[in-house]
């Protein structure tokens, strides 16, 4: 972590006092933690938005979708996120309704057509 002139000041005044230098550290440590949220809030959102380009995409260029039904589906879509993120529906209750009509979880959601994320120990295209 590089320091700012300003820090580097305090350093000199709060090595001397541990009530200040336990401050420091704290202060130093909200920092960086607010950092690390904005950063990994940053992200999440940032494949959010690739996940709508990517499902609005494929919809349009496979399954044909226009001007009118495509923003219904991807509205549709975005409304069930919240109702799962809201708790009115729940992922094994769909998992069910899916395999009640025949459609396996494990054909959607797989090791190949998963998301890798950088890091991934788990990432099969290594």
């Amino acid at each position: 972590m590089e320091l700012t002139k300003r820090m580097e000041k305090q350093l000199n005044k709060v090595f001397d006092n541990p009530k200040k230098l336990r401050k420091w550290i704290d202060d130093v440590y909200y920092e960086m933690l607010n950092k690390c949220e904005k950063k990994t809030q940053n992200m999440i959102d940032e494949y959010l938005d690739i996940y709508g380009i990517a499902v609005a995409y494929t919809l349009r260029y496979v399954c044909g979708f226009g001007k009118k039904r495509l923003p219904e589906v991807m509205n549709r879509i975005w409304n069930n996120i919240d109702s799962f993120k809201d708790g009115y529906i729940s992922i094994d209750d769909c998992i069910k309704d899916l395999k009640d009509n025949g459609i396996d979880y494990t054909t959607i959601v797989n090791d190949k057509n998963r998301v890798h994320w950088k890091g991934d120990e788990n990432n099969v295209n290594k």
